[in-house]
């Protein structure tokens, strides 16, 4: 058979319907353009979902839309990314709002959508282009009097108001497990957002479910049909958890218990990230990032079950210890207690989900003092403690008597750290519930020891809390100061295969 050439006028008409195809459907503008913001894009049923969801959006046919899947499942691309720069450009003269938790991730957001705006090939197709004199990634315009504005949500938002709200996990995971950063997002969102919105306006929510009474969470537990107040509004919602359930299963086309997005996350792999989850960051986490299932308190945060029992007389050999100090103002006898906590970090050999073994970091309760003590008293105790276990940093939080023991055990030559937490009790204790959860916190069965596990168990709900606040102290300077494959810690030797115990510098580095 005789090969014919393409002419040129065919491929422009080809190109033309091409280009027609993609300012009409948002689904061919994704796959046609998401490669040009990320190279090895891949291409799932749920993209396909959310797409549809969008297109309805612009059209009108959506005022309301929520989309929950698990993490690394490109919604971000498509909906803070590709959505608004392909709205743009069907409506070149109207104004987007995108809000994320921190202006990082909103400047980060907005850069994609101007890049794609800044194209040549899109500027070909919708023939729309950047003003010259407004083009900040935060904040832009178009020359067809089109605005795009991206800021945090605990920054003020400039701007004439909004025809396409993005709400981009507003709330971190910070302010998912705390109540006051709860609180400030429900405020904020009738108050601060919805005021921006212009008549029929939409918002589309894309969020990651920390806490069952996250933003979402209460607007849904507040949802109407008639739309009769700032909160009350009827939802679409996309939720798509990392394991097909019968719901999803429908919106997929996929069998219950597929992976969601098979292309790119197979059972087997799926499996094993599961697997590596759960045992680092917790069920919990699995549960709620992943399936979109935030699971609600049984009592307490920290379970019985999730402490490990020291049996044995003698303490582990220890790589490195830690001190924690949690200090009080008063005496009285309804006054906190201080605290003074000393952990060691050991070693054990465990298994991955792939058989490969590593040196796996523990953490263990080597001494526990706790009194309501006279500053004297307390500053004899500290240097006691630090005598008997010369530990290799001190951790000191910033508040009540604490600052005048930083100060005075600093001019007597002690390795101290200050300590200024950046989120509440609750908050900090659900970080580190998941090194907890993983077996990997070891209390000797001794009476000084069981005063902390009967107070563990009844956070936040029991009458005292001190010795919590200090052992999560020493959880938190472990996941994040200490390296826990030893191949892979500055502080090791490959000479000797030991630790080299830089009790001078290691503290100073982390601090």
């Amino acid at each position: 058979m005789e090969h014919q050439e393409i002419s040129d006028e065919q491929l422009d008409q080809l190109r033309h319907y091409a280009y027609e195809n993609i300012r009409q459907d948002f689904l061919s503008f994704v796959k046609g353009f998401a490669p040009k913001l990320v190279a090895d894009f891949k291409m799932g049923r749920h993209i396909e979902v959310i797409s549809e969801k969008l297109q309805k959006v612009e059209n009108g046919d959506i005022k309301r839309l929520m989309v929950f899947l698990p993490p690394r499942s490109s919604k971000s691309l498509v909906c803070s990314k590709l959505f608004p720069a392909w709205y743009l450009g069907r409506h070149p003269n109207h104004e987007i709002l995108s809000v994320s938790h921190s202006d990082q991730l909103a400047s980060d957001f907005g850069r994609g959508v101007r890049d794609l705006v800044s194209d040549p090939t899109y500027q070909d197709v919708f023939d729309i282009k950047l003003r010259s004199d407004v083009r900040a990634a935060g904040k832009w315009q178009t020359n067809r009097n089109g605005v795009y504005v991206a800021a945090g949500v605990r920054t003020q938002i400039a701007g004439r108001g909004a025809h396409v709200a993005l709400l981009d996990d507003v709330m971190s995971e910070e302010d998912a497990f705390s109540e006051a950063g709860r609180r400030y997002i429900k405020e904020w969102y009738p108050a601060g957002l919805r005021t921006r919105l212009m008549p029929n306006g939409s918002i589309v929510i894309i969020n990651t479910r920390y806490h069952e009474d996250d933003l979402c969470g209460w607007l849904l537990s507040s949802e109407a049909s008639d739309g009769s107040s700032a909160i009350s509004d009827y939802w679409d919602v996309v939720n798509i958890p990392a394991w097909v359930d019968e719901k999803s299963s429908k919106l997929l086309k996929l069998p219950v218990g597929e992976s969601y997005f098979p292309e790119w996350k197979p059972k087997e792999i799926l499996k094993k990230d599961e697997m590596e989850i759960r045992r680092h960051n917790g069920s919990r986490y699995w549960e709620s990032l992943y399936m979109q299932n935030p699971v609600p308190d049984e009592g307490g945060i920290l379970k019985k079950s999730w402490f490990q029992m020291w049996e044995y007389e003698d303490p582990p050999h220890c790589d490195f210890v830690i001190q924690t100090m949690d200090t009080a103002f008063s005496t009285r006898t309804t006054a906190d207690y201080s605290v003074i906590q000393t952990w060691g970090i050991f070693t054990q050999v465990e298994a991955d989900s792939s058989g490969a073994e590593h040196d796996v970091g523990h953490l263990i309760l080597l001494g526990n003092t706790r009194g309501r003590f006279e500053y004297p008293e307390l500053r004899q105790n500290a240097q006691d403690a630090f005598d008997e276990h010369e530990p290799d940093v001190i951790i000191i939080e910033k508040k009540a008597s604490g600052q005048s023991l930083i100060q005075d055990l600093r001019r007597a030559g002690l390795p101290i750290m200050e300590y200024t937490p950046d989120r509440d009790k609750v908050a900090r204790a659900y970080a580190a519930s998941p090194l907890i959860e993983s077996g990997r916190v070891w209390l000797p069965k001794r009476p000084w020891a069981q005063t902390l596990f009967d107070e563990a168990i009844t956070f936040p709900n029991g009458a005292h809390d001190d010795q919590v606040d200090s052992m999560v102290m020493a959880i938190h300077y472990m996941k994040d100061s200490w390296h826990l494959q030893h191949p892979h810690d500055p502080y090791y030797s490959d000479n000797d295969n030991t630790y080299k115990k830089n009790k001078a510098t290691y503290w100073k580095v982390s601090n």
